[in-house]
């Protein structure tokens, strides 16, 4: 490693024994002016401290020098030549918390934060991992610690010193990156399906003179309730809407369990039947048409359920959020139209079907 970078660090490192010594010189000269009769004993410390300092040192250095060569070692020189006037803040630091030493640029990051705190956790946390992964050849780190208001990304290496290991890290301040990536994510579009589950028995039940005002005010409970969330409600088939929204907006969905399928429920129509909702929601796709499969495969698991409920597709995995009432699980028109469909699809792929009867005593 050069020289001249070398040097920086140790500077640092006698920088900050030449103060000790310095207060210890000041003490020591208190007393002897106190007490003149301390003054031979005074010296004697003194020197024995002086010689400790200088092995002590000397051994250090050679532990920090041997520590920068490993760290440097499939560097190439150019890279060298910039470790010490790294443009990221750099701390060398051993994993009990001994600062070894920082950089301008460190010291300039953190002026105003006690990282002290932040660095502990991350030190315990990483001497964990070096403990319990041994076989770790490249001795990398990296990690990922929130300081203050900001996200840094930690990079670095380690070697073995005396009983703790010596670390040298880089922050990579990484706020702005994640920020704009969740930003990203935020305003990524999520497609919802909205069926009513019993639409063909609510048609048959009702006057023809009510059918009008029935669906005229389920229609726009729907329309109110997308605008809630900056929605584009689109009705696709005569009981059936698809919903589009931003993907921020669907953790407020959940938080509020879907409330639609309470409040279609609570509207003042007909005391014929009960409206009920099946609805799915998807954000898993590289387009918003797999977003929609995706999203009416969900509205068939809502109905195969029972209906009345929401059904959120996620992270490989399915959440369901359920209305205040019940009665649909009971239902059976509901689930045997989905039964129905399903034994179909069995019936045509089998090659030959077995009818026969019984009779129940």
């Amino acid at each position: 490693m050069p020289k001249n970078s070398s040097k920086k660090i140790f500077e640092g490192l006698i920088s900050k024994t030449k103060a000790y010594l310095i207060l210890i010189a000041i003490l020591l000269i208190v007393i002897c002016v106190l007490d003149i009769h301390y003054l031979s004993a005074a010296i004697l410390f003194y020197i024995l401290v002086l010689v400790y300092t200088y092995f002590s040192n000397k051994k250090r250095k050679a532990e920090l020098s041997e520590h920068l060569q490993d760290l440097t070692f499939h560097v190439d020189k150019a890279a060298k030549n910039t470790l010490i006037n790294s443009p990221f803040p750099l701390i060398i630091i051993e994993t009990d918390g001994n600062v070894i030493w920082k950089s301008t640029k460190f010291v300039k990051e953190f002026a105003n934060t006690d990282v002290t705190n932040n660095l502990n956790d991350l030190l315990k946390e990483i001497k964990l991992e070096i403990e319990n992964n041994e076989e770790n050849l490249e001795k990398n780190i990296h990690k990922e610690v929130e300081i203050g208001s900001k996200i840094y990304e930690v990079l670095g290496k380690y070697t073995k010193s005396k009983e703790e290991y010596m670390l040298t890290l880089y922050f990579l301040d990484e706020t702005e990156n994640i920020n704009l990536k969740e930003k990203y994510n935020s305003s990524q579009i999520c497609v919802g399906v909205v069926m009513i589950d019993n639409y063909e028995e609510m048609n048959q039940r009702l006057e023809d003179e009510e059918k009008p005002g029935v669906l005229a005010k389920i229609e726009k409970t729907l329309y109110d309730w997308a605008s809630t969330f900056e929605g584009l409600m689109i009705k696709a088939e005569r009981d059936t809407f698809v919903c589009i929204f931003e993907n921020k907006y669907l953790p407020v969905l959940e938080d509020k369990k879907f409330s639609i399928l309470d409040s279609i429920k609570e509207l003042e129509l007909s005391d014929k039947i009960p409206v009920t909702l099946s609805i799915s929601v998807s954000n898993e796709g590289e387009s918003n048409y797999e977003k929609y499969k995706s999203a009416q495969a969900g509205v068939e698991i809502a109905l195969g359920r029972g209906g009345d409920q929401a059904v959120v597709r996620k992270e490989g995995k399915y959440i369901f959020f359920g209305g205040k009432s019940q009665e649909l699980e009971k239902r059976t028109k509901v689930k045997a139209r989905i039964v129905s469909h399903a034994l179909e699809e069995l019936m045509e792929q089998a090659k030959n079907v077995m009818i026969m009867g019984h009779s129940n005593r």
